[in-house]
């Protein structure tokens, strides 16, 4: 642990908040580290929507097959995958900006090769594969989230248990609460964080040894 960021060293979830209202300045600083977070090919195919209103928190609980926590925190981020991201037009446009930004010539022809190749375009293999792909995407800018909201002192919890495209349960309600969100339709929620000022302390909860996930060179050859 010697030399790890503290706020990686000592991170945990956490489900109960006090009444404190996370002020806007810090939100933002949150949300911004999750903007600058990596992304393959630079498609950045998030969205993410701040919900503090009483009565969207507790239809999201309900969407969290019905987690209090989700309702109590301060703020909960709906974090979403944009479906679209990888698609032609948009993908074009975004490598073309990004080629005049770092002061490069843009190759259309040769971009329009690169979205032909499905190492490049997981639109090309299917849903199952671009969903993955967006969660993979969406993981790296919530790790960059909850770190910062750790430094901020604003306490977190990633919720993987709701209803959504992927579980395929209470459909009804992940519609009605899409519609009430005003997502269009190529926008897909992937999962919720919740926000707020800790109420607990909890130990980081124990990790897998080193050895057992680290390998040098070759599966289970010792990194030592």
């Amino acid at each position: 642990m010697n030399g790890l960021l503290p706020e990686i060293a000592g991170w945990a979830s956490i489900r109960r908040y006090d009444t404190r209202s996370v002020p806007k300045d810090v939100i933002k600083r949150i949300l911004e580290a999750a903007r600058r977070a990596p992304s393959w090919a630079n498609v950045q195919p998030w969205h993410f929507i701040v919900v503090k209103e009483r009565a969207m928190k507790s239809q999201l609980r309900q969407l969290a097959v019905g987690q209090p926590f989700v309702e109590t925190a301060d703020s909960v981020v709906v974090c979403c995958g944009d479906m679209s991201a990888w698609s032609e037009e948009r993908r074009l446009k975004q490598m073309r900006s990004l080629s005049q930004a770092l002061g490069r010539s843009f190759n259309e022809e040769k971009a329009k090769e690169s979205l032909n190749d499905p190492a490049y375009n997981p639109l090309l293999s299917g849903k199952d594969v671009l969903v993955a792909r967006l969660y993979e995407q969406l993981s790296l800018a919530i790790a960059f989230m909850i770190l910062q909201a750790k430094r901020e002192g604003v306490g977190s919890c990633i919720v993987g248990a709701f209803a959504n495209e992927i579980t395929a349960v209470n459909m009804d309600l992940y519609k009605k609460t899409c519609s009430d969100l005003g997502l269009p339709q190529d926008m897909m929620i992937l999962t919720l964080v919740t926000l707020g000022y800790p109420l607990e302390d909890p130990q980081p909860r124990p990790r897998k040894p080193f050895d057992e996930v680290v390998s040098l060179e070759r599966y289970r050859n010792p990194f030592a």
